[in-house]
């Protein structure tokens, strides 16, 4: 019997995805799938691509999949192969502690549907601790000391959960193919779908720093399309009464996007006022300027193209 199914979506780093392959426990109870997402040849040996001859590890290569791309596609590639009790997913440049075999052997047959974990952080090249764990781990920290569930909805990276493959599969829950932000939808669904929870102490698996990932890029193009995923997600929460943090970072992204493109932000301002109301956008954007510490008026902010970089 399949336990658990491990996810891996992976891009151009060989070495990173066979450290985290190196990471992970190899069970009998366990299937290991990586997912490419259309390698450049120029940067991988697809003759000796990490876990092909490993009988633990099942390769798929994206690009033969209908020429579709993107981790969110990966994913969902790997979700179609899964068979496990339990998804686990991690990306490529990530890699499992030391105790992640003792928590597979604590959890499998629990009854939750989702178990969050703790995390830990370093920089990918110099392995020294860094400070990408703060944010998770305080909010389960908070959850913990209060019981305040609503916090998971804004635990949206995909690792570090245990999460029953059922849930996904009844609830027809998939991630956004788009460059950037596809987790976000994904986990706030996956949450919003079951009371079936708990929080382990354990730390299972350790995020990375990389200056050249993606979750680094921060255009206005990149900026425009994690809009349009907090649109989505602010639309589908809309009724539930948990939308606040939702609607305030939905929002900072547009003025983060008016900052450097005035252009594109307006034409994306009535899709932003529809969804989030015009009273919490006046409300966030006063806010967003008094932290900016704007010295010339809002007037001449508007009228005038600041000389900034993209944030």
């Amino acid at each position: 019997m399949i336990n658990y199914s491990i996810i891996i979506p992976h891009k151009n780093i060989p070495l990173l995805l066979q450290r985290c392959l190196d990471s992970i426990p190899r069970r009998e109870d366990m299937q290991i799938i990586v997912v490419d997402d259309n390698s450049d040849t120029n940067k991988v040996d697809f003759a000796a691509f990490p876990g092909l001859n490993d009988p633990f590890v099942e390769v798929i290569f994206g690009k033969n999949e209908d020429g579709r791309k993107g981790a969110g596609y990966a994913r969902n590639l790997g979700m179609e192969r899964a068979k496990g009790k339990w998804l686990v997913f991690a990306d490529a440049d990530d890699y499992f502690m030391p105790c992640f075999n003792e928590a597979l052997d604590k959890y499998k047959e629990d009854e939750n549907e989702i178990i969050y974990f703790y995390v830990t952080s370093v920089n990918s090249d110099t392995l020294a601790p860094c400070d990408r764990d703060i944010t998770r781990n305080t909010q389960l920290d908070i959850i913990q000391k209060t019981n305040n569930w609503d916090i998971v909805y804004y635990v949206y990276s995909p690792w570090g959960k245990f999460i029953k493959r059922e849930l996904v599969v009844k609830n027809t829950i998939l991630f956004q193919e788009v460059q950037y932000a596809n987790d976000a939808f994904f986990s706030m669904n996956v949450a919003y779908n079951t009371t079936q929870r708990m929080i382990s102490n354990y730390k299972i698996y350790c995020i990375t720093f990389r200056s050249d990932s993606l979750e680094q890029v921060a255009t206005v193009d990149s900026k425009i399309i994690r809009f349009h995923v907090f649109y989505d997600i602010v639309n589908f929460f809309k009724s539930s009464g948990k939308n606040e943090y939702l609607i305030s970072y939905t929002i900072i992204l547009w003025l983060s996007i008016l900052r450097n493109d005035k252009k594109k932000a307006l034409q994306l301002f009535g899709k932003l006022v529809k969804t989030c109301g015009i009273a919490p956008v006046l409300k966030y954007s006063i806010v967003y300027f008094i932290r900016l510490k704007i010295t010339v008026p809002l007037k001449s902010f508007l009228l005038k193209t600041p000389q900034t970089t993209p944030e």
